[in-house]
């Protein structure tokens, strides 16, 4: 008898077939000269072969398979696999499986090339340690908990998965791209960015604040995976919201035969009855397939377009920038409305660009410095500015017409740089560009789809079988996009196996107990998430649970494990193109969260897209007995003032009403007709043309108790971002002062509502864009013109402050330099004579600290230098003039002396003490 685990009997079915593998069938052999005589188990009589047609291989190579290794065949994983003997000779290498059954033991036979024995990545003790943490976590949930049976089973982790390479912290690999990308669904700068970087790397992340296009970005990953790499592709979320939504747009689209819905079992039930009809569609599919583009007119066009889309991003930056300087303007405007101003009229410096004007102040407070210009720098500078005779630089008057002129100089070169774009655009005829590369790149993947499922049979397959053997590495080029649920990804694919890539959506809301199981399931990870935005609310775990490291500690998210593990070395795009809202709703969370880096591509609509309304005096928030809060009077405000006066016009489908506390949700849809109430936490990932905000709380002691919950950063952000048009706040008389984000939202929409809001505030906003540019053109020129200057040690306290400032408890907060003492008061009417001409006398403030958000001045820092202050009788009586009129307006202000010590200690004192005192003026 032939022992099939000494030798292996390879025949030919014809001359030139295949060898294939007969030893089960071949109860002996015998060479003849040329030829094999054969006998089989069934077959009473010999055949004979020729030489050419048989192969006898001998003298194995045997593998025990060790309880923490698994053997892998074309892909799956053999769980039963107990043996593998490999047999090879000069021009054959093949590999016998044995594996139990009921009935004992059995083989099967495949080219050595396609079997591996794999060892678990759990045999490292780091990773062993992480996955036990793990699976101690989801068996303390509770015997129905979910993640209990997954992480029972999970035993075996795959070296070649993400999963391994995360729970050891090996480094990420990268590759060059496969082909140049198609872009099916329209990019922009960042999309394209993020799916280079997602085709290139093992781990990469996109983040994506809302309305950043993350579904595009998906869909786009998706059809480059499939089409361009041939590869297999997975896309889960921790719901199946964000994953139906891939489905429909790629319904839409024509290409929706090529997923596998396998989430819940009732949508594996659907799927599987629907197979018979799907089937249909890929014939009718392959039948309409057209040839491929020409590969050198898709280049063409996606580089024109490339191009092209930088000048779109310009624009939209320039609009931004535009739409910011006028709303300063608007303020400064008010401001200047308290002082005559010189006209200066005729004066060439007026005529001359804004940079001009800015330069010409810049070298104004060089000279008041000490710096004297010689005959060369005097007659450069009479060819920069023109003529200065008679115009007085210390004269405070004059340097307000000058900014004056700044403002109206810069907007007016905006317009006209925005019109030149916009020409640029339309002479590249942009959008048909745009539409060509769309075009090309369906026909591309369609073309490309069509090849596959040509060479396909119309498999129809069973839900109980589709696992089984290497019989889902057939369903899978069938369906090379699995759709499920995190919780579900496992269960729906043979035990395992391995997708190419997987597309975890909504990451922020996917914790990496549950992340670890997708995990388990590919080879190459994306990431698509925003840190802004909700996390789940994570369950109660013992305390005796220790993490072995921050990174995979339960509580956390799945992008924050990823950052806290790889730090800088994690692949990351930022996706900073936003379509959805308003840009002065977005710009709140964009100034707030996301520190100014998002480009809004929206156009302003509603005349006020922001609004406060604040309820009459009293304490309106109740605390319930069964838990939670409510606030009828806000609800009685929406309802019968908000909704009628503010929204006229609107219909009530289009209106939502979110708010911190399931309970008032509830109240609030009793009351409304059909505007949708719910919480913030139901209302991430959806939209509203209006949002109506109620923050529930009040100033009582037990309000105050709530204010952590309601006042976090990611549950503002969310609950603004819902927003496209029109965002409303209706909150308490006193509009929550100890709040730090409510309170900065509050702010933020009085800045942008100049005159529509009566605002008695001490100091006015500061002028950003316009200090902004001063404070850079101005720290260089000192550096160049006379290093031997006070700033020296202005430059340290300026590095130091810049320090703490990018601290994250201090991340909302900027400061600038040289600040006009005159442009922090809102009038000089309460001063004194004397005090008056100190500040008409072009008097500045070395540094104020603001917020960058409201642009509210918050501090006020001067650096004593002992020679020019201590020692100097006239300096003195200046800085007390300057300490007195600071008071008057109760500015906060910080001086360092350059003999101290202790100055971090001291800027942080006076940053929080300053934060309390801001935060009760502005809501005087």
């Amino acid at each position: 008898m032939i022992d099939p685990h000494r030798e292996i009997v390879l025949i030919r079915a014809s001359e030139t077939g295949p060898f294939e593998d007969k030893t089960w069938e071949v109860s002996g052999y015998e060479r003849q000269a040329s030829r094999f005589v054969i006998t089989f188990k069934n077959n009473r009589k010999p055949y004979t072969y020729r030489l050419g047609r048989v192969r006898i291989l001998r003298d194995p190579r045997r593998m025990v398979i060790p309880d923490e290794a698994k053997v892998e065949v074309s892909g799956s994983i053999w769980q039963g696999a107990t043996e593998v003997v490999t047999f090879t000779d000069a021009d054959e290498s093949r590999s016998r499986v044995f594996y139990r059954k009921q009935n004992g033991e059995n083989y099967r036979t495949y080219p050595a090339s396609q079997v591996r024995i794999l060892t678990s990545a759990t045999h490292a003790s780091d990773a062993a340690d992480v996955l036990n943490y793990w699976r101690s976590v989801a068996f303390s949930l509770g015997d129905d908990d979910p993640l209990r049976q997954p992480y029972d089973e999970l035993g075996f982790v795959h070296p070649d998965s993400a999963l391994s390479t995360f729970l050891v912290a090996a480094p990420i690999k990268s590759r060059p791209p496969a082909a140049a990308p198609i872009f099916p669904f329209r990019c922009n700068l960042s999309q394209r960015q993020a799916v280079e970087n997602g085709l290139t790397n093992s781990i990469s992340v996109i983040e994506g604040p809302p309305g950043t296009g993350k579904t595009e970005t998906i869909l786009n990953l998706i059809a480059n995976i499939i089409a361009v790499r041939h590869e297999t592709v997975g896309v889960v979320s921790f719901g199946n919201a964000a994953v139906d939504n891939v489905r429909e747009k790629l319904d839409e689209l024509g290409f929706g035969h090529m997923i596998a819905n396998l989430g819940r079992r009732g949508k594996r039930a659907v799927f599987f009855t629907g197979q018979l009809s799907r089937n249909s569609q890929v014939r009718q599919f392959v039948a309409s397939a057209p040839d491929p583009p020409d590969p050198e007119r898709l280049a063409d066009v996606d580089g024109r377009l490339r191009r092209l889309q930088d000048a779109e991003r310009s624009r939209a930056e320039l609009r931004q920038l535009l739409d910011a300087y006028s709303l300063e303007w608007r303020h400064f405007e008010q401001h200047l409305m308290r002082d005559e101003v010189p006209q200066l009229t005729g004066r060439s410096l007026l005529r001359r660009s804004s940079d001009r004007i800015l330069d010409y102040l810049v070298d104004s407070e060089m000279e008041r410095a000490g710096v004297r210009p010689g005959l060369v720098r005097r007659i450069r500078k009479y060819f920069r500015y023109g003529s200065l005779r008679d115009l007085d630089p210390d004269d405070t008057r004059v340097v307000l017409r000058l900014q004056q002129a700044f403002y109206n100089k810069r907007i007016s070169e905006l317009q006209i740089e925005v019109e030149r774009v916009e020409s640029q655009l339309r002479r590249g005829n942009f959008n048909k560009l745009a539409d060509d590369q769309q075009k090309l790149s369906i026909q591309m993947l369609h073309a490309e789809l069509g090849a596959r499922y040509r060479n396909l049979a119309c498999t129809t397959y069973n839900e109980e079988t589709y696992k089984l053997g290497t019989k889902f590495s057939e369903f899978a080029e069938d369906y090379p996009l699995l759709l499920s649920t995190c919780h579900s990804l496992r269960r729906s694919m043979a035990p395992g196996y391995l997708l190419d890539y997987l597309i975890i959506d909504e990451s922020s809301q996917v914790d990496v107990v549950l992340a670890g199981l997708a995990m388990s399931a590919c080879r190459n990870l994306i990431v698509v998430g925003d840190q802004k935005q909700l996390s789940p609310i994570p369950s109660e775990v013992p305390t005796r649970l220790v993490p072995p490291s921050p990174a995979y500690d339960c509580k956390n998210n799945l992008l924050a494990s990823l950052s806290e593990l790889y730090g800088d070395r994690l692949p990351r795009v930022l996706l900073r193109e936003h379509y959805r809202c308003d840009p002065s709703i977005i710009g709140f969370c964009n100034e707030k969260f996301y520190e100014g880096k998002l480009i809004p591509y929206t156009m302003s609509g509603r005349k006020r897209p922001m609004i406060v309304v604040r309820t009459v005096e009293g304490n309106h928030m109740r605390q319930h007995r069964g838990g939670g809060r409510s606030n009828q009077r806000e609800i009685d405000v929406i309802a019968s003032e908000v909704i009628p006066t503010v929204c006229p016009g609107v219909e009530s489908t289009n209106i939502g009403v979110t708010t911190p506390y399931r309970l008032q949700a509830s109240k609030a849809s009793d009351v409304l007709d059909q505007s949708e109430a719910d919480t913030i936490h139901r209302f991430q990932g959806r939209q509203k043309e209006v949002v109506i905000f109620t923050t529930v709380l009040d100033e009582t002691w037990r309000g105050r108790t709530g204010l952590s919950f309601v006042d976090d950063p990611r549950m503002i952000n969310v609950a603004v971002s819902r927003a496209v048009q029109q965002f409303i706040l209706v909150t308490n008389k006193d509009m929550l002062p100890a709040s730090r984000h409510i309170s900065d939202l509050v702010g933020y929409i009085r800045y942008h509502n100049p005159g529509e809001e009566v605002v008695d505030s001490a100091v006015i906003s500061m002028f950003d864009l316009l200090y902004g540019e001063y404070s850079e053109r101005l720290r260089p020129l000192a550096a160049r013109l006379r290093k031997e200057l006070k700033y020296k040690s202005e430059d340290i306290i300026w590095t130091g402050l810049h320090d703490i400032l990018a601290e994250p408890l201090y991340m909302h907060l900027t400061a600038r330099s040289q600040v006009l003492l005159r442009n922090l008061l809102p009038d000089v009417s309460r001063l004194n004579p004397e005090q008056q001409a100190y500040v008409q006398h072009r008097a500045s403030v070395d540094f104020v600290v603001f917020n960058r958000v409201t642009k509210q001045s918050l501090l006020a820092i001067e650096v004593d230098g002992f020679a020019f202050h201590e020692n100097n009788p006239d300096q003195l009586r200046r800085d007390a003039l300057k300490n007195d009129i600071l008071g008057i307006y109760q500015m906060p202000l910080l001086r360092l002396p350059t003999t101290g010590s202790g100055e971090d200690q001291r800027i942080r004192e006076a940053l929080n003490n300053a934060e309390e005192h801001g935060a009760r003026l502005s809501m005087l």
